[in-house]
């Protein structure tokens, strides 16, 4: 099968039975993550979802804490045990775990002199402590959305059951007990996301520039696409690129995805190797596909390349079929950007690896 990889964003886990219909479309996934895991090997920080221990999706931490690893582990811990005024204590927490935040407030002044005297030597350390001052603030606003997002899908999650029980109730009480109904998974996840409170388009810009702060620390060359379950996330990508040209991203194509493929993270890694082994020569020929438009010069190469996905999309929705009926699991549009003489890297800053033979970036966004 191709090697076609993504890169998932901003998202730093996965914490949702709504991110794993996207391990359908990539044999490989990878993740930024604000902290890395415990060196001595405690098990704090192991994931247990099946994809992350299986190696379908990989976890990087550009530019890792090290030495100030327990102390972030520690404030991250008492963000989420106060959860009654996150705001008002955000500020104070933020300095108070600043590595070497209080000791350059008290020596500003000799600073100043001192960089008078030997500029390069103290620029240096000033600008250093400045860019993680800033990592550290980046690392706590990806760490802090991650609290809230679990935490939001949780309220959500009880209220649905809440909603069941209540509802079984009421048949019981109306003699309905015996009235059995067909199953249908994608009914009970639509019934958890309606209790799911609406995006702020303002708060997720400031995510994704916090994981653009620490994505822009690394090196990795892997996760030639970028992927994200967000429009809003993927906006922030498509402005760059309008800015950037004053030209809008190509709407390449849109593929469909089952709204769901398991109520927990083993059940969905089976029913994604299932669908995998099945359609592996499917698979093949639409990472083809998405290559050959990563690689085109032209908008009638583009439209082309275009085309050729499209005409996969019926033996693809058909396939979805087969395994995951829209009535049972429902469908969520998956949409391919492709942004003409910028990659995604590029387009947020780095510049492209000279290895890399992609001329254009491609963004898929699942909503």
């Amino acid at each position: 099968m191709n090697s076609l990889n993504a890169l998932y964003f901003p998202v730093t886990d996965l914490y949702s039975i709504r991110q794993y219909p996207i391990f359908l479309l990539f044999q490989k996934m990878h993740l930024i993550r604000p902290v890395e895991e415990d060196p001595a090997g405690s098990g704090e920080q192991q994931s247990s979802d099946s994809f992350i221990k299986s190696g379908f999706c990989q976890v990087h931490t550009p530019c890792p804490l090290s030495a100030n690893r327990d102390r972030f582990v520690h404030l991250v811990a008492d963000i989420r045990r106060r959860k009654d005024d996150y705001a008002a204590q955000l500020s104070s927490l933020i300095l108070a775990g600043t590595p070497s935040t209080s000791a350059r407030d008290d020596d500003s002044e000799r600073a100043i002199r001192s960089s008078l005297f030997t500029p390069d030597t103290e620029k240096a350390k000033v600008e250093q402590e400045d860019k993680d001052g800033k990592l550290w603030q980046a690392r706590l606003v990806l760490a802090i959305a991650e609290i809230l997002d679990r935490e939001e899908e949780e309220i959500a999650r009880n209220l649905a059951m809440f909603e069941d029980d209540q509802a079984a109730l009421f048949k019981e009480l109306h003699g309905d007990i015996d009235e059995l109904e067909e199953e249908n998974p994608f009914a009970e996840l639509s019934r958890l996301e309606s209790n799911l409170g609406a995006a702020n388009s303002g708060n997720m810009k400031k995510r994704c520039k916090a994981w653009k702060t620490l994505f822009l620390e690394g090196d990795m060359r892997e996760g030639e696409i970028f992927l994200t379950i967000s429009q809003d996330a993927g906006d922030f990508l498509l402005e760059a690129y309008e800015q950037r040209t004053n030209q809008p991203g190509l709407l390449a194509a849109t593929l469909a995805l089952p709204g769901l493929i398991g109520w927990n993270s083993a059940e969905a890694y089976h029913a994604v190797i299932d669908f995998r082994d099945r359609n592996s020569e499917l698979l093949s020929r639409l990472h083809g596909c998405l290559a050959d438009l990563m690689q085109k010069d032209t908008c009638t190469e583009l439209t082309t390349g275009s085309a050729a996905i499209t005409a996969l999309t019926e033996q693809w929705n058909g396939q979805l079929e087969t395994t995951f009926p829209a009535d049972q699991f429902g469908r969520i549009p998956a949409k391919c950007y492709v942004f003409p003489g910028l990659s995604c890297a590029t387009l947020i800053g780095t510049r492209q690896p000279e290895n890399t033979a992609a001329k254009n970036g491609l963004l898929i966004v699942v909503d």
